[in-house]
């Protein structure tokens, strides 16, 4: 048997749960990034929106407070506004500036327009050519900056209350739409394998899911229809190969009470070992492709009596390899199943161990298992193969080495028992039979 391979498990499990995003998340993301997307939108577009008007207004407001000074100004005459909001100095042409310009508006170039902060208020300053002489006019702005900075936390608060009400009303949003998927998927999830697999409901409000359930009910009844067509096709072979199997079995019984001579005792050695197995091969195909429940009986087993029977069986059909099989027991199990499939498995699993390998093979007997080593060249890799994926498909593996190994993994199954392969240190194989010593799963 292969040793090329580490560590290997014949089950039957729910297929792997991969960790990827759930369609939940997925809507929840959406929702919330649409929600996210439309404030942020709306808010640019009021903040451009705001500074727009702000500007226009301030425009507006600049030219009224300009004609207003102007308006007081006398020919030739310089003139000076000054005011906490509101500061103007106008040269006429020809008239140089005196000292009475206000500092805020010295230095500036003609023209100019530019905010200027002074004592923490905020100045919009403008100089310019007006009716040929020079206009410096400074106006507070510090009111619109206030109500502006208002503003912006005002848009501040209510985008933390957007971002807040979006991620509630995505949860919600979720909630309402993902309900009757998990609902389905949980439905989905819950059905077991069974002779009548029980059928998921189909009344959903949401035609999807509907076409779903519909989709996997009929797929369960074609599962089913398949399943039992395959079944009672075993069966029925199995039970119509009975006979010839009893007829040449008895022909083998009346041979051996008229006597053999010693050169054809080889030959009839080796008729009546291939007789048994297939005679027990075909009654473990019985009992599998019935329902358990009508067909097994469970019984206290002792593994050490019954791995002896195992034994005593090779001797009686004279077979050498009995000779190198050793059986030890660190503990004495006692397993409460049907002795015919237990027996089986324990003998197949011996015989592929012996048949396929000339070295010694060891049979060890621990409290929750049974180990079965050999010195042989290892398991072939279609076994191995099956012993990783059971759901591979087994025609090589049949093809390899008939029905011996394919009905060790259907045992397994049936009892619940797992079978691990592993590369022990040296040359070899050990199979790890690992054993159920609780009630019997009916």
């Amino acid at each position: 048997m292969n040793t090329d391979h580490p560590t290997h498990t014949a089950t039957r499990k729910r297929g792997p749960v991969f960790l990827t995003p759930s369609i939940e998340k997925r809507i929840r993301r959406t929702v919330l990034g649409a929600i996210l997307i439309t404030f942020f939108a709306t808010a640019l577009s009021v903040l451009v929106a705001n500074e727009s008007l702000e500007q226009a207004l301030l425009d507006l407001d600049f030219q009224a407070e300009r004609e207003l000074v102007l308006d007081n100004a006398r020919p030739g005459e310089i003139l000076v506004w000054d005011t906490p909001t509101l500061k103007a100095y106008y040269v006429p042409a020809g008239v140089p500036p005196d000292s009475r310009l206000p500092a805020l508006f010295r230095g500036f170039p003609t023209p100019f327009s530019g905010e200027v902060e002074i004592n923490g208020a905020t100045f919009l300053v403008t100089t310019d050519q007006v009716r040929g002489g020079q206009f410096f006019l400074a106006k507070d702005i510090s009111p619109f900056e206030l109500r502006e900075t208002a503003f912006h936390r005002f848009l501040g608060l209510l985008g933390f209350l957007v971002i807040l009400l979006g991620i509630i009303l995505s949860r919600l949003t979720v909630r309402h739409l993902v309900a009757p998927l998990k609902q389905l998927t949980h439905q989905i999830r819950s059905t077991t394998p069974a002779a009548h697999i029980r059928r998921i409901p189909e009344n959903h409000q949401d035609r999807e899911l509907q076409e779903i359930a519909l989709s996997f009910n009929r797929f369960l009844s074609e599962l089913e229809a398949y399943v039992k067509r395959e079944q009672s096709l075993m069966g029925l072979a199995s039970h119509e190969l009975r006979t010839p199997i009893a007829v040449i079995a008895g022909a083998l019984d009346v041979l051996e009470q008229r006597g053999l001579p010693p050169a054809e005792q080889a030959p009839f050695l080796r008729i009546r070992r291939a007789v048994d197995e297939m005679a027990a091969n075909i009654d473990t195909l019985l009992k599998l492709t019935r329902r358990k429940s009508l067909v097994e009986r469970h019984v206290p087993i002792d593994l050490v009596r019954l791995m002896g029977e195992v034994k005593e069986d090779l001797n009686r059909h004279g077979s050498a390899s009995a000779e190198r099989l050793t059986v030890t027991a660190a503990a004495f199990p006692t397993v409460t199943e049907d002795p015919a499939l237990v027996k089986m498995l324990l003998r197949n699993l011996v015989h592929n161990a012996t048949q396929h390998t000339e070295g010694q093979v060891k049979v060890r007997i621990n409290p929750s298992s049974v180990e079965i080593e050999d010195e042989g060249a290892g398991l072939p890799p279609a076994y191995l193969a099956y012993l990783t994926d059971p759901l591979t498909d087994a025609a090589e593996l049949l093809a390899f080495s008939g029905l011996g190994l394919f009905l060790v993994t259907l045992i397994c199954e049936r009892l619940g028992w797992t079978l691990q392969a592993e590369a022990p240190a040296g040359q070899g194989t050990r199979l790890r039979l690992l054993i159920n010593t609780g009630p019997p799963i009916i």
